[in-house]
């Protein structure tokens, strides 16, 4: 492998061919979404979570090997070091090393933080007109974290804690479909929902037949992303509480949403009222799967609330 690309993953790809867009006015989200030139414009995730695997999880690496290979990527290196002296650490003093950074912050800290950036650069090709894709990542990367976090006091964890963190993460994906697919009805669903206030999801079906969550889910397949990641994906949206492992998931990652729009934490395009987090069905469906035996978690209302502020000031600095 070389070393030197090991952090320098092309995630952005090239516009749409106007023909795809332009040539047939009738065409629809489903024939774009078949159309083979179409998918594979769309930017790639599974080159960056192939190679985070490797780098992170291998059991040939070693803090000093992902230390120098950090260090050949400038923007990862003092991302590292702004994370590990943000309030979210706080630490005693200054942190001025990469390697001591990433003792500090952790190897599961670092991927997401490389994800969370490649994710941005991946959009940074699609006009910001609309839609601000930074602020979208952010509320990416504090959705993966909070649902990383609510997995945490499950009482039957179904998947690894990372695979609860890319649910999170990814769950807005289609929003990135649909922009690089049909740019002029993404521009036209997202001003009609700032504008009304109205449900996205609403008027994604309204106007193209489906919601994001359907298209992150094909996303997602194409990139050959497991099957509990993306069916959380799919039916995020949904509103189903069935005792089903894909609908606990998408239950989760509703929660988190809700908590990290809440607390105002980026911004996905949606400005539907939600209401208070803590008296929607998704927190009654959640402490009913909690462990709640353990003397920590009494005020679990208290305890998320904190967490949610911290996951504010950390992602934040993810995407500074």
């Amino acid at each position: 492998m070389n070393e030197a690309h090991l952090f320098v993953i092309p995630m952005s790809a090239p516009l749409l061919d106007e023909s795809l867009i332009d040539a047939s006015p009738r065409r629809t989200i489903f024939e774009c979404l078949e159309d083979p030139q179409a998918s594979a414009v769309l930017p790639s995730i599974k080159s960056i979570l192939s190679e985070l695997q490797k780098l992170t999880t291998s059991p040939n690496s070693h803090i000093e090997d992902i230390t120098r290979l950090v260090r050949l990527d400038q923007t990862i290196s003092l991302q590292v070091l702004r994370i590990a002296n943000s309030a979210y650490y706080a630490p005693p003093e200054p942190v001025a090393d990469v390697e001591a950074a990433l003792l500090y912050i952790g190897l599961s800290t670092l991927r997401n933080a490389v994800m969370a950036t490649r994710c941005m650069e991946s959009t940074c090709h699609i006009p910001q007109t609309v839609f601000d894709w930074k602020e979208f990542w952010i509320h990416a990367a504090g959705v993966g974290h909070i649902t990383m976090d609510l997995a945490t006091r499950l009482r039957a964890p179904t998947v690894p804690a990372e695979s609860y963190y890319l649910m999170g993460q990814f769950h807005d994906i289609g929003k990135v479909v649909l922009a690089v697919l049909m740019p002029e009805e993404f521009g036209d669903i997202y001003q009609r929902a700032a504008q009304q206030g109205a449900p996205l999801a609403a008027l994604e079906v309204e106007t193209l037949g489906v919601e994001h969550g359907l298209l992150g889910a094909w996303y997602m397949e194409k990139q050959l992303i497991p099957l509990p990641i993306r069916e959380a994906v799919r039916f995020h949206h949904s509103g189903m509480m069935e005792e089903k492992t894909h609908f606990l998931h998408a239950a989760l990652v509703r929660l988190a949403d809700h908590l990290a729009h809440a607390a105002g934490l980026g911004q996905s395009g949606n400005y539907a009222p939600l209401g208070d987090p803590f008296r929607s069905a998704e927190w009654e469906w959640y402490i009913t799967h909690c462990d709640l035996t353990r003397p920590e978690e009494r005020s679990l209302r208290a305890t998320v609330t904190r967490q949610v502020e911290k996951t504010s000031l950390l992602v934040r600095d993810y995407i500074a």
